[in-house]
């Protein structure tokens, strides 16, 4: 007898289908003829069959991305059915398929799994995510610290890793705590890298809800987050290479325009910028273990300039990790000084830009 219940295949890659989760449970990329076998519950000849139907049928679906029902009389004249419900990315592009098989008057005991489609830019460092996860945020394309702060990862540091960097074919996936309003859900992550030369940056990715325990915060995220409510002192990870943020380790500051949330303007007045990179040289070198600056002005939203005190050090990660430094701000004051830079601009093009000297340490 078949087994009832939904399966949902990621479709990340043009040449590869596999499974990522059934009856609510995250499978980690299984066989997709191994499930179907496991599912219509016949031998590998009928298996093949359906698999080979079903692979024509998502196909197709590539194309029409339209929610499909179909039925096939096998070889042994078996009637195996099958509704299909596409999971589409924000570019309407599809990146995974909810499977129902079974007879052709098969009602599912329970729906498939919330799941949703994204893309990750990791040059822009930009997400590009479904609106029915940026609750709060009328912005649908995210930094990876907002991101963070409705999806946090078993292995943050891991998954850091990938969103810095991407190689044809790399894949990633790993459960996450996703917070939606107020309520925090288990979840699964599943990404692949961009094989194609015209987007070698791109990852694909899907999203999706399990029935696994979430998460709870831990004793020391707990306390480093209530920070800011005593000391007003805010943390975060940044990417050293791109010169962006990627985690706060507390709240953020409120009201700042960080960079990628509008546009692709650096967020400190360009006058602190340079007093940045010269107090940041000597650790990027290795020649000192922290810097400290004083005054630096943060782009307001609505206008003018929130001033806070940093300081900074870079994060020992392991061999091949990526280059992380922490920063501590302070907020100090406010100023109402006009802005000198044009919302066109692009801001400092990062460590990583071949046209700029390096001076991170071999």
């Amino acid at each position: 007898m078949p087994k009832l219940g939904w399966t949902l295949v990621e479709t990340l890659e043009p040449d590869r289908l596999s499974v990522v989760a059934r009856d609510h449970h995250a499978r980690d990329r299984t066989s997709f003829e191994r499930v179907v076998q496991d599912h219509i519950g016949a031998g590998k000849a009928p298996a093949r069959e359906v698999t080979d139907w079903l692979q024509g049928l998502i196909a197709d679906m590539r194309r029409r991305r339209e929610t499909l029902a179909a039925k096939r009389v096998l070889r042994n004249g078996r009637v195996v059915g099958v509704r299909a419900v596409p999971v589409l990315a924000p570019d309407d592009t599809l990146h995974g398929v909810h499977l129902l098989l079974g007879s052709d008057d098969a009602t599912p005991a329970q729906p498939p799994v919330p799941a949703f489609a994204f893309t990750w830019d990791s040059h822009q460092r930009l997400a590009e995510i479904p609106a029915s996860l940026t609750v709060g945020n009328s912005r649908s394309r995210l930094t990876a610290p907002e991101i963070f702060r409705f999806i946090d990862p078993v292995d943050g540091l891991s998954l850091i890793r990938a969103l810095l960097s991407s190689q044809p074919g790399d894949s990633w996936s790993g459960a996450v705590t996703v917070t939606v309003g107020e309520q925090a859900r288990p979840g699964h992550l599943v990404m692949v890298a961009s094989a194609s030369p015209r987007a070698p940056q791109v990852w694909r990715g899907l999203l999706f809800q399990t029935s696994a325990t979430p998460a709870g915060m831990s004793l020391e995220a707990a306390a480093l987050a209530a920070i800011p409510r005593v000391s007003q002192v805010h943390m975060v990870l940044v990417d050293v290479a791109k010169m962006r943020l990627i985690r706060w380790v507390t709240d953020p500051i409120p009201e700042v325009q960080w960079k990628g949330q509008v546009d692709q303007r650096d967020t400190p007045h360009p006058d602190d910028v340079k007093r940045v990179f010269t107090a940041a040289a000597d650790v990027f070198t290795g020649k000192s273990d922290s810097a400290a600056v004083q005054g630096v002005r943060l782009r307001r939203r609505g206008g003018g300039w929130v001033m806070v005190d940093g300081t900074g050090a870079i994060v020992t990660t392991p061999m091949g990790g990526p280059a992380l430094a922490v920063l501590q701000m302070r907020v100090v004051g406010y100023s109402d000084e006009p802005d000198p830079v044009e919302p066109s601009d692009n801001g400092h093009p990062g460590l990583d830009d071949p046209e700029y000297p390096d001076p991170l340490p071999t």
